[in-house]
């Protein structure tokens, strides 16, 4: 299983690949606050990800334990809070994030994680998308999230994009 919070469904969505993921990597799990940020207003990603989440591509648990001491302790939203306490409670593979603290605390406590920029390599390392499409998919990303250059940068190279 692995948990995912908003940030990565809703770049994979804007960038047009989120169902070309779902194909390749099977189902995501989330938790219920994150349901509610991927879900909220008729955004193009919004309507796409409620679509995942109806057809069971994208499947809904409710946490058992308190998120209060996490977000007591560190910078995050509730949705973050909720997939690193599900990612614990379910002993989940990893967790799908593109949020910096979520990212710290994944690193603090030694925690799998994987961002959209790794996952569009992935599938292009797997073959599942070309070389153009690749970058293409990079690029919106980019567009899209807040990543540093050093970090896109390093991805355009993976795969040798213009």
């Amino acid at each position: 299983m692995i948990v995912s919070n908003a940030s990565t469904l809703i770049l994979l969505a804007k960038a047009g690949v989120i169902r070309k993921f779902l194909n390749e990597f099977g189902e995501i799990t989330i938790p219920k606050e994150v349901e509610l940020e991927i879900t909220v207003g008729d955004t193009f990603d919004s309507i796409i990800l409620k679509k995942e989440i109806k057809d069971k591509h994208i499947i809904v648990k409710a946490i058992e334990s308190s998120t209060a001491k996490i977000l007591k302790e560190f910078r995050m939203h509730k949705g973050e809070a909720e997939a690193f306490v599900l990612y614990n409670e379910c002993k989940a593979k990893a967790i799908l994030t593109d949020d910096g603290e979520l990212i710290k605390l994944c690193k603090l406590f030694e925690i799998p994680f994987i961002n959209a920029l790794a996952i569009i390599t992935q599938m292009f390392e797997k073959g599942k998308i070309s070389q153009s499409e690749t970058c293409e998919y990079l690029q919106k990303l980019n567009d899209y999230g807040r990543y540093s250059n050093k970090i896109y940068n390093y991805f355009k190279q993976e795969v040798d994009c213009p």
